[in-house]
């Protein structure tokens, strides 16, 4: 428990430190998630799912924009003639992904689909407006942590005195 406390903090510290480095590299691999792994919405691999699921809360399309589902080879294969996935559409439902407008999969446009809006940008600004409930549940995690770990002493000293053991 110390050394994973340990662990956020520093990891937070580094983050915060090297921020551009941090931003570029969450960037180059949320881009290779899409590249590698993205499929179609009638395949439920848990990176396509979750992307779906990004792309429908917070209004968006890949990473940058709709032109990175050029790169996913698993995409090209399954797009047929669409040239942007379901969910970079304005939804008429959003469980079934089903676009308001049915052509918007083969002709977005800014007035019935998201195709231009990346979902990078949107989430970062996301996190900058939730910033203190997002600074409120580390702290506490991080006082989570603390109590499990002053627990565990306590633990320990209790079962050493119950097995007449010295700390």
């Amino acid at each position: 428990m110390i050394l994973l406390l340990i662990a956020e903090i520093v990891a937070g510290g580094l983050a915060a430190f090297y921020k551009d480095t941090a931003r570029n590299e969450t960037k180059t691999f949320l881009q290779s998630t899409i590249t590698k792994y993205y499929t179609s919405r009638e395949h439920t691999d848990a990176v396509t799912l979750m992307w779906n699921q990004m792309m429908s809360t917070f209004a968006c399309c890949g990473v940058n924009d709709y032109r990175d589902f050029d790169m996913s080879t698993a995409w090209a294969a399954n797009k047929g003639n669409r040239t942007v996935p379901e969910v970079c559409c304005i939804l008429k439902d959003v469980k079934l992904m089903v676009p308001r407008d049915e052509d918007c999969v083969t002709n977005p446009t800014e007035g019935n689909s998201f195709f231009k809006r990346g979902c990078y940008e949107v989430f970062t600004e996301w996190i900058v407006t939730n910033r203190e409930l997002l600074v409120a549940v580390l702290l506490s995690a991080g006082f989570v942590h603390l109590l499990a770990i002053f627990l565990a002493f306590c633990l320990c000293k209790s079962f050493a005195k119950y097995h007449g053991m010295r700390l």
